[in-house]
């Protein structure tokens, strides 16, 4: 459903204190997994170089961390995430985006 969507988004962005996603950002996938006691949502955008590295430097949260680079995707660790979430991270594989926040 389209407002599950938009949900699973913003609460996806707001545990990781996240800023919105870049304007000409395309969504490849969106997935929601866990059970009544844990939830981890992934998001998956596609959008240009230079909107993505725009969008880690709006982020204040993503500034401050120092990526790992495994086979040139860059992983920044977010631990902990805002508003109770555990944490998760932020992949970035050339034009795609994958964003795994997790609450329990």
């Amino acid at each position: 459903m389209p407002w599950e969507k938009n949900e699973i988004i913003k609460t996806t962005l707001d545990w990781g204190g996240l800023n919105k996603l870049p304007e000409n950002s395309k969504i490849i996938e969106i997935e929601k997994r866990g059970s009544m006691f844990t939830r981890q949502f992934i998001i998956e955008f596609e959008s240009s170089n230079s909107d993505i590295n725009s969008w880690i430097e709006k982020n204040e949260k993503l500034k401050k961390i120092t990526p790992k680079i495994e086979n040139q995707k860059k992983i920044y660790d977010i631990h902990p995430g805002e508003n109770g979430a555990l944490g998760g991270s932020v992949e970035i594989d050339n034009n795609i985006v994958k964003v795994k926040m997790s609450w329990s």
